[in-house]
């Protein structure tokens, strides 16, 4: 039992770290160009944010808090934890908000002149919508910074 927490207390702190040359620096952002090797690219969580997830060097969009220049070397820390938490407020905020409409709709049906199918269809779609809303201004303005990788160390200046 002691190890099998051990396990998932690590798995749940499991953070990726890659080295790459900064292409290009704006504001407080860099594209770090990473070489993807077939293993850690496949385990890695923000594979679909690289601009070459099926060539041999990928493009990412991190984090500059070292101010980095073009050219330098750069170590980057890709947090597994925080995109696998922003994938399940995600998803089981929309699945919870499903579930909610379509109940809710289907409780209200007989105060309205509609079927419980008609009501429960269109608590589903103004559930979803609000949902959606909401989600999108969470992520736009919450977590937007928190979901890039981040330059944690300069290996070799330029």
């Amino acid at each position: 039992m002691k190890n099998a927490l051990l396990a998932l207390l690590v798995a749940w702190k499991r953070i990726m770290k890659d080295k790459g040359r900064v292409v290009s620096t704006k504001d407080d952002l860099a594209q770090v160009e990473v070489v993807c090797f077939t293993d850690s690219c496949q385990k890695c969580s923000a594979r679909n944010l690289c601009a070459g997830n099926n060539q041999s060097k990928g493009l990412l969009t991190v984090k500059n808090p070292l101010n980095a220049c073009s050219g330098d070397e750069v170590e980057i820390e890709i947090p597994d934890t925080k995109y696998n938490v922003a994938l399940i407020l995600l998803f089981g905020s929309l699945l919870a908000a499903s579930l909610l409409g379509m109940g809710t709709g289907y409780v209200l049906s007989p105060l309205l002149p509609l079927s419980s199918q008609e009501t429960s269809f269109f608590g589903l779609l103004l559930f979803l919508i609000t949902a959606g809303i909401l989600l999108w201004r969470h992520f736009h303005k919450k977590n937007k910074a928190h979901l890039y990788p981040v330059i944690i160390d300069i290996i070799k200046r330029n």
